[in-house]
């Protein structure tokens, strides 16, 4: 019998940069296109893809977006926020530690599904001790939008685990799991309310993950129910 594949999110789902991100767009964004972005304070994040942001900065000023200017950026950008993350760790979310070392324990398997970039992700999850949860994932240099980037994170799961859920933090995250077949469950420690996630059509809204054994339990008796409908 096949494991179960749990898939997540990382920011506002799991930890919290401390916002690290947005300076470091606006470096890297100068160093690679060689102009500074007019409207970093401006950047909208929120269930947001790495390439989609930079594409869209480079069109906002005017400029094309080619593959090795793409390549640039994130080189750059992974470097900054890696010294920055150095510097400040992120921070965790309530029972993320517990969640995802219980999951394990039960047998599941944990991937991702990330707007970053694959060096952000895992830097980030490195400097708040989550590297060793994950065994695969699809990032924000795969794909520039997020069900493709969950349909890539499904194709590398391993072959004895079934992909079944998708834990996120924004809308976007319940139309990628809608969009593959997925259980979408969306937890409202991010800058989405529960309400806008329930709106948003989620099989399951957490407030958060402290209470890890409801949540465990919660989010396991989607599989018996057989979500999403």
């Amino acid at each position: 019998m096949k494991r179960t594949a749990i898939l997540f999110d990382i920011d506002g789902t799991l930890l919290y940069a401390r916002g690290v991100g947005r300076a470091a767009f606006g470096s890297a964004f100068e160093g690679a296109y060689g102009r500074p972005y007019p409207d970093v304070a401006g950047l909208t994040f929120v269930g947001a893809t790495d390439t989609a942001v930079v594409r869209d900065m480079a069109a906002a000023c005017g400029l094309a977006s080619t593959p090795a200017q793409e390549e640039h950026f994130f080189s750059l950008l992974s470097r900054q926020i890696e010294d920055a993350l150095a510097q400040s760790r992120p921070h965790l979310y309530p029972g993320v530690p517990e969640l995802t070392a219980s999951l394990r324990r039960r047998g599941h398997t944990l991937g991702l599904v990330t707007g970053n970039v694959r060096a952000t992700a895992w830097s980030k999850l490195r400097h708040a001790g989550l590297d060793r949860a994950f065994e695969f994932g699809a990032y924000g240099d795969d794909h520039p939008l997020r069900p493709e980037i969950a349909r890539l994170s499904i194709a590398r799961c391993p072959p004895d685990a079934r992909p079944r859920v998708l834990v996120g933090d924004t809308p976007l995250d319940v139309q990628a799991a809608r969009a593959n077949g997925l259980a979408a469950v969306a937890v409202a420690t991010g800058w989405v309310e529960a309400a806008e996630l329930e709106a948003a059509g989620a099989d399951l809204v957490l407030p958060d993950f402290s209470d890890t054994d409801t949540c465990i339990a919660r989010i396991e008796a989607l599989f018996a129910a057989g979500a999403p409908q």
